[in-house]
C-alpha cells in the first residue's frame, strides 16, 4: 500500500530504523523470531573431540546395538548371561549329577525314582506260597530291597535300571545267560516285567551269583542315568541309558 515500507526490503523500516540483520524482515505482531543463521553454522562447523579406542569401541558397540533387532537383542542378553554363568562356576553346578546314591534314600535317575534299602542273600526264592527260584549247587540268590517309582507317563522295564558291578559270573535266576536281574513284587512274589506310569513297587531285585558271595561281602550298585530321547521317524522316541551312573557299596546281609 502506499505510504507503507516494503516488508521484504533491507532498508530502513518503520520509524527510520535499520535491521541488525540486512536478510531479516521487519516484523509485524505475531510474526515468528528471525533464525539466527550464523551461530548454527558456527556450532556444525565444531569438530569433534578426538576419541581413544575405548571410546572408538563404546560407539562402535552402541551403533551395533542399536542396529539389532529385537529378537536378536534377547539372543544376545542370553549369551551374555550364560557366558557370565560359566564364569563364576554356573554351568559346572548344573551339568554335574552325583555319582553316589545313599542306602534309604531317594534317588532321581531321571526315568524312575529309586530307594535301595539292603541286599541280603537267600539259598531260594519263595513267593506267592510257592519256590520261584530252586537252589543250585554253587550258587546262592543275592536280593536287594527297593522301592521304585515310574515318574514318567509310560510303562517302562525296571530291570535294565539296576548293575550289579564288580561281581563275577552274576546272572539271570531265570535265565542264566543273561546278566540282568530278575525283579520280584514283595507283595505276592509275582515277577514286575513293566512299571506302570505313577506306580510305586516294593521290590526284591535278584542275581543268582557265585556262593563264594558271604554275609559280610561288600558288593557295588549302580543305578543307572536316563535320558528322554527323539530319535529318527523309525526309532519313535523313549528313554535310553547315559553313560554315567550312580553307585553305592553295600554290605550283603541275611534276611531278618
Amino acid at each position: 500500500m502506499d505510504g507503507e515500507p516494503d516488508p521484504t526490503s533491507s532498508g530502513p523500516g518503520p520509524g527510520g530504523g535499520i535491521p541488525d540483520d540486512p536478510n531479516a524482515v521487519w516484523r509485524r505482531p505475531g510474526a515468528a523470531e528471525p533464525v539466527e543463521a550464523g551461530s548454527t553454522v558456527a556450532e556444525s562447523a565444531v569438530p569433534p573431540a578426538p576419541r581413544g579406542v575405548v571410546g572408538r569401541l563404546t560407539a562402535w558397540v552402541r551403533s551395533w546395538w542399536n542396529d539389532l533387532e529385537f529378537v536378536q537383542m534377547w539372543h544376545v542378553v542370553a549369551v551374555a548371561a550364560i557366558l557370565t554363568t560359566a564364569g563364576f562356576g554356573g554351568l559346572d553346578q548344573v551339568n554335574k549329577t552325583p555319582q553316589t546314591f545313599v542306602l534309604g534314600e531317594p534317588f532321581d535317575n531321571g526315568e524312575f525314582t529309586i530307594t535301595v534299602h539292603r541286599a541280603s542273600l537267600v539259598q531260594q526264592i519263595v513267593g506267592g506260597g510257592s519256590v520261584v527260584a530252586k537252589p543250585k549247587p554253587g550258587r546262592i540268590y543275592l536280593g536287594v530291597l527297593a522301592d521304585i517309582t515310574n515318574q514318567q507317563d509310560s510303562p517302562d522295564v525296571a530291570t535294565s535300571m539296576f548293575v550289579l558291578s564288580k561281581v563275577p559270573d552274576a546272572q539271570n535266576p531265570v535265565v542264566p545267560n543273561e546278566g540282568v536281574p530278575v525283579i520280584y513284587r514283595v507283595s505276592d512274589g509275582s515277577q514286575l516285567n513293566l512299571l506302570q506310569p505313577g506306580l510305586t513297587e516294593k521290590v526284591a531285585v535278584v542275581w543268582s551269583v557265585p556262593d563264594t558271595v558271604t554275609p559280610g561281602t561288600s558288593v557295588s550298585l549302580e543305578l543307572p542315568y536316563r535320558l528322554f530321547s527323539r530319535g529318527f521317524v523309525q526309532y519313535g522316541e523313549g528313554w535310553v541309558g547315559k553313560d554315567d551312573s550312580a553307585k553305592a557299596d553295600i554290605s550283603v546281609g541275611v534276611p531278618s
